[in-house]
């Protein structure tokens, strides 16, 4: 038998070093309708949770505690002589306040992302870091539209009806959005074209 012949369709015969420095196929990612389904569920799961303990301490914790209290301490840091306080979901101010009301605590922002990056081609570890670091970036945007409604209120009441109802919720979700597009060019699983010989 001739061992120098050729074996049809076969380019090479790479030894075994070459076989483990050739790239792994990637997984085949599921349909767009199996992802359109899992982000509407676990949307639907969050959002069903808020729910059920937005009217409880919990709920009254995130709206006091986390959204107003901070909005204050940044509002008597800016303007001082406002002299504002927290009062549960209120700021109390002479000249006029706010009510921090259920939708204004930012959670559909955050829900939208974290269904995005469950639902994203990305390792567990990535999700759990983008979920982290989504948490904090609606956060900080949020107490700045709620600090930016509380100047447009004692200013001008029309703007401040403008931007409450249009594009402060429209801004949140853009940013929400751009977030999860950077999170994932940051974080894909792409990995190099093998070179062909």
């Amino acid at each position: 038998m001739n061992e120098n012949k050729p074996i049809p369709g076969i380019d090479y015969w790479p030894d075994a070093e070459e076989w483990q420095k050739l790239p792994t196929p990637s997984p085949k990612p599921p349909s767009l309708m199996v992802q359109a389904l899992v982000f509407l569920a676990v949307f639907a799961i969050l959002q069903i949770g808020w729910l059920l303990v937005r009217d409880s301490s919990f709920g009254h914790f995130i709206r006091g505690d986390i959204t107003v209290k901070p909005a204050v301490d940044l509002i008597n840091t800016i303007t001082p002589t406002i002299n504002a306080s927290a009062l549960g979901n209120q700021i109390k101010a002479k000249g006029g306040g706010l009510i921090v009301k259920l939708g204004c605590e930012g959670v559909e922002a955050l829900f939208i992302l974290i269904a995005a990056l469950v639902n994203a081609p990305l390792s567990r570890m990535a999700k759990l870091n983008g979920i982290l670091w989504g948490t904090l970036f609606i956060f900080f945007f949020n107490q700045a539209r709620i600090i930016g409604l509380f100047y447009a209120f004692r200013a001008d009441k029309p703007l401040f009806y403008f931007l409450h109802g249009t594009v402060a919720p429209l801004i949140l979700i853009a940013l929400a959005a751009l977030f999860f597009n950077f999170w994932l060019v940051k974080h894909s699983f792409t990995k190099p074209i093998a070179k062909s010989v």
